[in-house]
């Protein structure tokens, strides 16, 4: 979001000379055209959090929805989650090339299609929380004493799927980090817009490239960057895994004492 505001060059023109190993002006050195590494790196970051977030947010609110009407409306069930099964049997990164190449690789369409195919095993998890808070036996008392489904589902069952809302938006951000970077890399990101993908696609075409002392540079920083991000968003989803569990599934603490006895 802040890359203007960091980047030391615009990404797109060629400030330095070809292939350049790091220096002073060029802290991550340059491209086979003499664009700054490191300010590529940084518009990529833009990138790679703004489809990110957009396909989490997409994808959780139609997995929560989906997941929400399968579990409350008996007709819809059992369609929606034979849906759900037919997108869980297919493979993911193959269907994501089948239909980002149909729709053509933009990032609006990158977005679309990766948070449109991404909903059916959160779905499948709000729909057992339904469930199973529906069949609750306070969900009986209530409505026994006359509370209507309008009722039950604003007090009860909305509370219930929503716990595990942000452990599946940061598991989603995750995937599609990781399906950005890789789409990218096959040739089928956005070709307007600068990403990780894209930096090791450009990367690994370049002629000679490992012959030369500047590979490094132009191969370990963008994949750095994507394992990174990868890893602080599996942090995060732990950590609100843990949040979410009820007390009685949660490990015990070992304490100082417990440990010595």
């Amino acid at each position: 979001m802040f890359a203007p505001l960091l980047a030391p060059y615009d990404p797109r023109l060629p400030t330095g000379t070809p292939l350049m190993l790091p220096t002073r002006a060029h802290p991550l050195g340059t491209n086979d055209i003499g664009q700054d590494l490191l300010s590529q790196l940084l518009y990529a970051a833009r990138t790679s959090l703004i489809v990110a977030f957009s396909v989490a947010l997409i994808s959780t609110a139609l997995s929560w929805l989906v997941g929400l009407a399968a579990g409350m409306v008996r007709w819809l069930e059992a369609p929606l989650m034979a849906l759900s099964d037919l997108l869980l049997a297919l493979p993911n990164i193959p269907l994501y090339l089948l239909v980002v190449t149909l729709v053509g690789p933009s990032r609006r369409n990158l977005i679309l299609v990766l948070a449109l195919l991404s909903w059916p095993a959160f779905a499948r998890v709000v729909r057992s929380v339904v469930l199973q808070t529906r069949s609750a036996s306070y969900i009986e008392a209530t409505r026994a004493l006359g509370a209507t489904d309008a009722h039950v589902v604003w007090r009860h069952l909305l509370p219930a799927t929503l716990d595990v809302l942000p452990t599946k938006l940061t598991l989603t951000v995750r995937f599609a980090i990781f399906a950005e970077a890789t789409l990218a890399f096959l040739g089928l990101g956005d070709s307007a817009s600068i990403s990780w993908g894209t930096m090791l696609s450009y990367a690994f075409n370049e002629p000679l490239l490992f012959n030369r002392a500047v590979w490094p540079w132009l191969i370990l920083p963008p994949t750095a960057a994507i394992m990174a991000l990868i890893l602080a968003t599996t942090w995060v989803s732990s950590g609100f895994e843990r949040v979410s569990e009820p007390p009685w599934r949660r490990p015990p603490t070992v304490t100082g004492d417990s440990a010595d006895g």
